[in-house]
C-alpha cells in the first residue's frame, strides 16, 4: 500500500532528523539525499526504512542514546539482538543484519582463530589488552550500530575507572562483564571468591560503567547474581545458559533443555523486574543457539525482550557457510567435455 510516511512515523531517537519523507513504494523525494542506500523504483517496509534511518545516524556513544535505540525497538514489537564479533567481518556484517549491539571481547578472537570460546576464559593472554587490539579493527568498520566491550573486571592491574574511561574514549558506548567467573563452579570458584577474584567485582565494575554513563549488559547465571547486577544499575540483563552447544568447537549436548532455559530466564527475569521494572532482559547460550532455538524461548518467556548471540552469530554461520561453499568449488569435474 502506497503511503507518505513523515516524521510522526518514525522515531528519531530524540534527536532533530530533517529527512524523514518517504513515500512507500516510490523513490524518496530530492530531498531526502541521507537515503542514499534505497536505490531507485524500489518497494520498502517501514521496518526497512527505520533500518534506514538508523544506518544513518552517527555511532551512539553513552547509555541514554543507545538505551532510547533499545526501549524504541521494544515498543515496535521487535527482538533485540546483541551479537558477538571477533573480527571486523563479522562486526560488518551483523550490522548490516540489523544487530541493536555489538559487543567485542577477547573469546571472540579465539573463536575466529578456529578455537573454543572458553579459550577466552584461559592464561592465553591478556583479556583486557586483547579488547583494546581489536577496538582499532571492529570500531572503525562499524558506522551507527552501538558497539560494547568485554571487560575482565577481575584484572588486578588496571584500576577500573580509569579502564572504564579509557574504553569510552575509545568509543564504546557500553560493557559486558566477560571473561566472568560466572562461568565457574565449584571448588576453584570458591577459591577465587575466597581470594578476591569474585563474582562482586564485576557488580562493582558494572556500578563504575553506570556513573560514567556506559551502558551495562552483564552476563548473569542465577537470580543472586541477577539481583546484585540489577541493583548495581544494570540496563540489560543477559541470562547466560552455559556454553553455546553445537558445531565442531561448541559445547557437547549438555543436560539442560529449552524448556528448562524458559524456565530458568522466566526465574530471573521475575526477580530483576522486582527490582528494576524497566530492565531489559536477553537470552544467551547453552542450547538456544539458532533461530528456531531462541524464538521457542522469546515465545514462551513473560517479559524477554530478545537474544544475544556470539557463537550463534559469527562461529556456526561462518562455519556452514565456508565448508558449503568449499565442497560446491571441490564438486567441479574436469575432463568431462
Amino acid at each position: 500500500m502506497e503511503r507518505t510516511m513523515t516524521s510522526s512515523d518514525v522515531e528519531t531517537h530524540g534527536k532533530p532528523t530533517p529527512f524523514i519523507t518517504v513515500t512507500f513504494g516510490k523513490w524518496p523525494t530530492p530531498d531526502i539525499p541521507v537515503l542514499d542506500t534505497v536505490h531507485q523504483e524500489s518497494t520498502i517496509s517501514s521496518y526497512e526504512v527505520e533500518i534506514i534511518l538508523l544506518a544513518n545516524m552517527p555511532r551512539p556513544t553513552n547509555r541514554i542514546e543507545v538505551l532510547g535505540r533499545l526501549r524504541e525497538t521494544i515498543a515496535a514489537g521487535k527482538a533485540i539482538l546483541g551479537a558477538g564479533a571477533g573480527i571486523g567481518l563479522s562486526a560488518k556484517f551483523v550490522e548490516k543484519g540489523g544487530a541493536d549491539l555489538i559487543i567485542i571481547y577477547n573469546s571472540g578472537r579465539f573463536r575466529m582463530a578456529g578455537r573454543g570460546s572458553l579459550a577466552g576464559m584461559m592464561p592465553f593472554g591478556d583479556a583486557n589488552a586483547i579488547v583494546l587490539d581489536m577496538a582499532t579493527e571492529i570500531l572503525t568498520v562499524i558506522e551507527s550500530t552501538a558497539v560494547m566491550a568485554g571487560v575482565c573486571a577481575t584484572d588486578p592491574y588496571r584500576s577500573m575507572p580509569q579502564f572504564l574511561q579509557q574504553l569510552k574514549d575509545l568509543g564504546f558506548c557500553g560493557v559486558q562483564n566477560f571473561p566472568t567467573v560466572g562461568l565457574i563452579d565449584g571448588t576453584f570458584r570458591k577459591n577465587l571468591e575466597a581470594t578476591g577474584m569474585s563474582y562482586q567485582k564485576e557488580v562493582e565494575m558494572v556500578r563504575i560503567a553506570r556513573r560514567l554513563d556506559l551502558l551495562t549488559a552483564p552476563y548473569v547465571f542465577n537470580v543472586d547474581e541477577a539481583e546484585r547486577m540489577t541493583k548495581a544499575g544494570a540496563d540489560v540483563i543477559v541470562v547466560h545458559l552455559g556454553l553455546t552447544t553445537g558445531g565442531s568447537i561448541g559445547a557437547g549436548e549438555g543436560e539442560i533443555t529449552l524448556d528448562d532455559c524458559v524456565s530458568i530466564v522466566q526465574t530471573i527475569r521475575d526477580a530483576c523486574v522486582k527490582i528494576e521494572p524497566d530492565i531489559i532482559v536477553l537470552c544467551h547460550g547453552g542450547p538456544v543457539s539458532g533461530v528456531e532455538d531462541t524464538r521457542y524461548v522469546i515465545d514462551r518467556v513473560d517479559g524477554i525482550h530478545g537474544f544475544f548471540g556470539a557463537s550463534s552469530m559469527e562461529r556456526l554461520p561462518a562455519k556452514t557457510a565456508i565448508e558449503q561453499n568449499a565442497r560446491k568449488f571441490k564438486n567441479i569435474e574436469i575432463g568431462s567435455r
